[in-house]
């Protein structure tokens, strides 16, 4: 197996997997696939992009009749797929049903999926369920571990890449120790379990966290799999923390139950439709009331092939997305889908560290930041690291004067370009005496000198709407901070608040009342007392300074 990382954005990853001499990109859906029973054949899946399936070795190793076939043939040939398989156990049957008659050992179910050779074979584990109490859950994680090291001792067939799943659930104790044994063991792809029934319920926040969890210990040279990962919802969320592969029968399954993908408005019931809000060739060509009166195996089938059409889709916009570095930006706008996903989403408050170290310095496109979780990615943080160990102040400064943000940045504004030319041209104090700095929504204070550079100088933002809420509470914070650390390297401080301004239209607005720059009166005057004063326009403020 070979793994090559072409391009990252977040932790999402995109990948070039090879195994058996085919190909997979990565991040990449494995559609579960029914041994025989399909509405849709594996061969037919192709035609939907997929690269690879999954399919369950433990239903056909049970069929007797079956197993002679798929012996004899093999799997790729049985399922007439020519693309990767991948083959689970029946450890997702003893998880999802928690039935204790499931007659099969380890030995012979593994050396079943080497003889029919499939790409990636799964161990026989034993999930941890939501709800097993530690006890339970740590005897599973232990016989989890034995059972990797004991598959490693017995493997026969060099082409298969054999996943080795991760368990321990929301017990972080277990999580860690189940990674650090597999991190140690030849498993080609590492695997997160029992997360379907999270999954299930929108519980997105627990999965995710689970996820966060495994990423910042496991092995990052193997791809990392997510179990039951089926809800296009959720993809960009899930891969931008880390997931590169997944697998899932959500789009059969919802299918059956009349359910119908998107990735905008969440899933929704064929009942509730009069128009398809897709384009696929399902939905260019059959309406809601038509897939209606169809018998149930037709609807069925082509609600599943919509379903398919999104799922890909939605991979193809998230490979984009990644490569382009706008993947922050995807998150934002899937997440509204649902509330759970918003939820799940302000885990990565806590998260920046982990993420920022692979933020790139620098992307082709300015950034766009346009809700309160915007506030928690990793360029800020980054951002507010550096402003506050690696900046200094100029020397020899006497003067901070303190500009408003306005529609457009720097001297992309009229109205700014004409405040800076105002101070470069003003006869009160010498311009190497005065220090310019921005009061930014979302970045707290931006020098003059750093306002075009990236990202400071290439971005579009929404406005703060409110004092309480976060976006202006975050940048009151973030400037505070400078101010605490900087203030004694000046003598005076004016703050420009304009009554009103051109925007870059040409347009006069009227600037604010609910504007972070209000919010840095209390800590400018209890650091410079007298020496600090908020002023309409510019020439008041200069006039200010040379005042004693």
């Amino acid at each position: 197996m070979k793994y090559e990382i072409l391009d990252i954005d977040a932790l999402g990853r995109i990948g070039k997997l090879e195994v058996n001499n085919k190909q997979l990109i990565t991040p990449n859906l494995f559609p579960v696939v029914h041994p025989f029973k399909n509405i849709i054949s594996p061969s037919s899946i192709k035609s939907f992009d997929a690269q690879a399936v999954f399919t369950n070795a433990y239903i056909l190793f049970q069929n007797e009749v079956v197993k002679e076939d798929v012996l004899k043939k093999k799997i790729h040939k049985y399922l007439d797929f020519n693309g990767l398989i991948a083959t689970d156990s029946g450890a997702f049957q003893q998880y999802m049903y928690n039935t204790s008659n499931m007659k099969i050992e380890a030995k012979e179910i593994e050396l079943f999926q080497e003889k029919i050779e499939s790409d990636f074979p799964v161990i026989l584990d034993l999930p941890v369920q939501p709800d097993d109490a530690y006890e339970k859950a740590k005897t599973k994680v232990d016989a989890t571990i034995d059972r990797a090291k004991e598959n490693i001792k017995r493997r026969s067939n060099k082409n298969c890449v054999w996943f080795g799943p991760i368990h321990g659930g929301k017990y972080q104790d277990l999580l860690t120790r189940c990674i650090n044994e597999m991190n140690k063991l030849d498993f080609g792809v590492y695997a997160i379990g029992g997360l379907v029934k999270s999954f299930l319920d929108y519980r997105f926040d627990v999965a995710l966290q689970i996820l966060l969890n495994v990423k910042k210990i496991v092995n990052p040279n193997k791809p990392l799999h997510m179990f039951g990962l089926g809800l296009p919802q959720f993809f960009s969320l899930a891969i931008a923390c880390g997931c590169d592969l997944m697998d899932s029968a959500a789009y059969i399954l919802f299918a059956k139950e009349n359910r119908y993908f998107t990735v905008s408005t969440g899933t929704k019931n064929l009942d509730d439709l009069e128009e398809f809000p897709c384009h696929c060739p399902i939905c260019a060509k059959f309406n809601p009331n038509e897939l209606r009166k169809f018998d149930d195996n037709l609807r069925i089938k082509l609600l599943a092939e919509h379903n398919l059409y999104i799922s890909f889709s939605e991979l193809k916009t998230i490979r984009q997305a990644i490569r382009e570095g706008n993947l922050w930006e995807l998150v934002n706008q899937r997440i509204r889908a649902h509330p759970n996903l918003v939820k799940a989403a302000r885990i990565l408050k806590n998260e920046t560290l982990t993420f920022e170290h692979c933020e790139k310095v620098y992307k082709k496109h300015g950034r766009m930041f346009v809700s309160p979780e915007d506030i928690y990615r990793p360029l800020f943080s980054r951002y507010e690291k550096r402003i506050n160990i690696n900046y200094r102040v100029p020397e020899n400064v006497m003067f901070l004067i303190i500009l408003p943000e306005l529609d457009a940045r720097g001297e992309n504004s009229p109205t700014i370009q004409n405040w800076l030319k105002e101070i470069k041209d003003n006869t009160k104090i010498p311009v190497k005496d005065i220090h310019i700095v921005f009061n930014s929504f979302y970045f707290g204070i931006i020098p003059l000198e750093l306002i075009n550079t990236y990202p400071m100088g290439q971005f579009e933002s929404t406005s703060v709407s409110e004092e309480d809420d976060e976006l202006y509470k975050n940048s009151v914070k973030k400037s505070n901070i400078f101010i605490n650390q900087n203030y004694s390297k000046y003598y005076k401080c004016g703050v420009l608040i304009p009554k009103t301004y051109i925007n870059q239209f040409n347009e006069v607005i009227e600037f604010e009342t609910i504007n972070p720059i209000h919010g840095l009166e209390p800590i400018l005057k209890s650091k410079f007392l007298s020496n600090y004063s908020a002023f309409t326009n510019l020439n008041d403020l200069l006039q200010f300074f040379r005042d004693e």
